[in-house]
């Protein structure tokens, strides 16, 4: 199996971007991108996101047992890139950031009431408020199904895309 000819073809499928972000018992805010997410279930209301097992977020996200799913706004890009544990530069290059920075400098947010206070980007399409359903294993990946508790949804905004290692809006 060619593995870079794999992540070409699923990379043709477009998806939306959100940012899940998970507040610790000991009061510490965490987020991460992720595209790889989907709703799963109307009845009871379950989304899942896959997150890398090697992934700071994965440990914190099982731990924490309550997350926020914010799916960002076409013009959210710099929400995106705040997020990715890599960024690509203008000239195609992946630049990985450096692990201490803070990633909630500056950034406007609320606080979620059912998602432990984990943070609700301000501009965001929509916010889901998650309990942790459970954890499914996927390969080198966790599979996170989060009840729903709480859906806010702005009702204006088109939601930014990614398809092809490119951001993308709706046309």
């Amino acid at each position: 199996m060619d593995l870079k000819l794999f992540k070409q073809a699923v990379g043709a499928f477009p998806s939306g971007v959100t940012v899940i972000t998970v507040r610790t018992a000991k009061g510490e805010d965490h987020g991460m991108t992720a595209s790889a997410f989907t709703s799963l279930s109307l009845e009871p209301p379950l989304i899942l996101v896959c997150v890398q097992k090697k992934n700071t977020s994965y440990d914190l996200l099982r731990d924490a047992g309550a997350f926020a799913v914010n799916i960002l706004a076409a013009n959210q890009e710099e929400q995106s890139n705040r997020f990715a544990d890599r960024l690509c530069d203008r000239n195609g290059e992946w630049q990985v950031w450096p692990e201490d920075r803070d990633k909630f400098a500056d950034l406007q947010f609320r606080r979620g009431l059912q998602s432990g206070g984990a943070a609700l980007i301000h501009g965001s399409v929509a916010h889901l408020e998650c309990r942790l359903h459970s954890l499914l294993p996927g390969g080198d990946h966790g599979i996170f199904i989060g009840q729903v508790e709480t859906c806010h949804w702005n009702g204006r905004e088109d939601p930014l895309l990614y398809v092809n290692g490119q951001y993308g809006r709706l046309a």
